[in-house]
C-alpha cells in the first residue's frame, strides 16, 4: 500500500540569497517611490525603479547622497530628517510629515513622507515612501489665495454682508459694523435682534433666518427695523443664500439699505395718487369709474383729461419706462408734452405722432406705451388710436363687450411710427373700457368689460410686478 511522502522543501527556511531575491522582486516593482536610509549617517543605501524615475537620479547617485541632500531647505540636516522620522527614538511606530524635496533638475517639490523602521540582512533601515503633493499643494494654496481675495471683496463690498446660522452671527463684514453699529468682535456670536428690536424677526420670512432646517434655497425679503441703540429706522432688503461655513450650514445674508428709497418710492405714490384723483371733465355726459393697482414698485401708469370744449373730452392712458422716482418725473414730462401737443391738434393719432417725435427728442430710450382718444357728445362719436397700449373694450347697452384693437408701436421707439386710428359711434348707456398693459395678461376681455364692482372685489389682494390702471367711462 502506497503511503504519501511529505515534501522534503515543505518546512525548509528560505535562504538569504531567497529573500533577498523575493524582497527585490516587491521593492523595484512597487510603483510607490521608495528610499532606505541609514538612520546613523543619513545615508540613501537604496531606492528602487520608481524613486530613481521620480527624482532623475541613478541608483549608484542615489547612494552617494544623503537624505538631506535631497531637502530644499539647505540647513536641514540628517538629524532633523531622524528626528521627524523617528520622533523620541521610537522604532515601533510609522510617521508622516511633510517636506519640500527637490529634484535632480532642481525643480522643487512638495512631498509627504512614510517612514517606518525595517531591518534589512541585520542592520535597521528608514523604510521611507514619498508621496508627491505637488498639486494637493497647489490646490490648498490657490483655494486659500481664492479665498482671501473673496475675503477682501466681501471686506470692500458696499453692502452688509454676513454669515448667520441657527440665530448666531458667525461673521460680518465692515459694512455691518457701520449698519449695527458695534464692531466686529461685539458681534460674532450674538443674534441679529440683540441689535434691533425682536419684534420685526417675528414674521414667517424672518423665521427662516433662526434655523438650520429650512437653509434649501435663495429668498429675498423686504423688512423695516429699529436698531436698538439709537432708535434708527432702517428698511432693509435682506438676501440670503445656503453656504458651508466652516463645515456647517449657514446662511450668507446681503443686506441693502432701502430706507431713502422707499421714502422716494412712498413719494412718488402719493403723487400717483394725487394724479389718479381727477375726474372727468364732462361729468354730465359719462361717469368715469377708475381702478388703479400699484406694483410692490411704483411704475409709470397714467392717465390724463382734458376738455376741448362743452362737447368733446381729449384723453390719453398709458404707461411710461421707469420705477419710482424717475416714473414719476418721465409722467410730469407726458403731462407737459401732451398739452403742448393739444394747442396744435386734438386729433388722437396727430397726438400720437406729435408726441412720438417729442419722446424721441426729449426722453432718450425711454418709451411710453398709450392709447388717445377722443369723445365728442355732440357727433356720439368715439376716436381712438394706439401707440403700445393697442385694445379697448366697447360695451353697448343690452350687449356683449367688444374688443377693439388699435395698431401702433410705443412711442419714442420709431422715428417713423404709424398710429392706427379707429371711430367708434356710442350712444347713451354705452360703456368704454381702457386698460394700462398688462389686465389683458391677467383676466379676460369679458371681466374687463365687467364693472367696477366686480372689478375691485377680483382684484382685492392682487400682488403684481407691475402697476395696472382700468378705466370705465360709462356714457349718459
Amino acid at each position: 500500500m502506497a503511503t504519501d511522502k511529505p515534501c522534503k522543501n515543505l518546512h525548509r527556511s528560505p535562504s538569504p540569497a531567497q529573500c533577498m531575491d523575493h524582497y527585490g522582486c516587491i521593492y523595484e516593482n512597487n510603483h510607490l517611490i521608495t528610499l532606505l536610509v541609514d538612520p546613523e549617517n543619513g545615508r540613501i543605501a537604496d531606492a528602487n525603479r520608481a524613486a530613481c524615475e521620480f527624482y532623475g537620479y541613478s541608483l549608484r547617485q542615489f547612494r552617494q547622497l544623503l537624505i538631506c541632500d535631497l531637502a530644499a531647505d539647505p540647513k536641514s540636516g540628517v538629524q532633523e530628517f531622524v528626528e521627524k522620522a523617528l520622533p523620541a527614538g521610537d522604532e515601533q511606530s510609522n510617521r508622516m510629515f511633510i517636506d519640500r524635496h527637490v529634484l535632480a533638475s532642481g525643480e522643487p517639490i512638495d512631498v509627504e513622507v512614510h517612514t517606518g523602521m525595517m531591518k534589512m540582512l541585520g542592520k535597521n533601515c528608514v523604510y521611507t515612501v514619498i508621496h508627491d503633493i505637488s498639486e494637493r499643494v497647489s490646490s490648498e494654496q490657490r483655494l486659500r489665495e481664492s479665498e482671501e481675495r473673496y475675503r477682501d471683496l466681501v471686506e470692500l463690498c458696499p453692502e452688509a454682508i454676513l454669515v448667520y446660522s441657527g440665530g448666531i452671527i458667525l461673521f460680518v463684514n465692515k459694512q455691518t459694523e457701520r449698519m449695527f453699529g458695534n464692531k466686529k468682535q461685539e458681534l460674532i456670536g450674538k443674534r441679529i435682534e440683540d441689535f434691533f428690536n425682536e419684534v420685526y424677526f417675528q414674521s414667517a420670512e424672518h423665521n427662516k433666518l433662526k434655523t438650520t432646517g429650512l437653509l434649501k434655497e435663495r429668498f429675498r425679503i423686504e423688512q423695516r427695523l429699529i436698531r436698538r441703540h439709537d432708535n434708527r429706522i432702517f428698511d432693509l432688503e435682506i438676501s440670503g443664500v445656503p453656504v458651508i461655513y466652516e463645515e456647517d450650514k449657514a446662511l450668507q445674508l446681503v443686506i441693502r439699505d432701502i430706507t431713502e428709497s422707499k421714502r422716494e418710492l412712498e413719494r412718488a405714490i402719493r403723487l400717483q395718487e394725487h394724479r389718479h384723483a381727477v375726474s372727468f371733465p364732462l361729468d354730465s355726459k359719462a361717469v368715469l369709474e377708475k381702478l388703479y393697482i400699484p406694483a410692490r414698485t411704483l411704475s409709470g401708469d397714467f392717465f390724463l383729461f382734458h376738455k376741448i370744449n362743452e362737447k368733446q373730452v381729449i384723453g390719453i392712458i398709458g404707461d411710461v419706462t421707469g420705477k419710482g422716482i424717475t416714473a414719476a418725473l418721465n409722467i410730469s414730462a407726458l403731462r407737459v408734452m401732451f398739452m403742448d401737443s393739444l394747442l396744435s391738434t386734438q386729433n388722437p393719432v396727430q397726438v400720437l405722432n406729435d408726441l412720438n417725435l417729442k419722446a424721441l427728442q426729449y426722453l432718450g430710450e425711454d418709451y411710453i406705451a398709450g392709447c388717445c382718444f377722443l369723445f365728442d357728445f355732440g357727433t356720439g362719436l368715439l376716436k381712438a388710436a394706439g401707440a403700445g397700449i393697442n385694445e379697448f373694450l366697447y360695451v353697448p347697452r343690452g350687449r356683449d363687450c367688444e374688443r377693439i384693437t388699435v395698431k401702433g408701436a410705443p412711442l419714442g421707439m420709431f422715428e417713423s411710427s404709424e398710429f392706427e386710428e379707429k371711430s367708434i359711434p356710442f350712444e347713451s348707456g354705452d360703456r368704454f373700457c381702457f386698460y394700462s398693459d398688462g389686465m389683458e395678461l391677467l383676466f379676460n376681455s369679458d371681466e374687463l368689460g365687467r364693472d367696477y364692482g366686480y372689478l375691485i372685489e377680483r382684484f382685492a389682494g392682487a400682488a403684481l410686478q407691475d402697476d395696472c390702471t382700468w378705466l370705465g367711462l360709462n356714457i349718459q
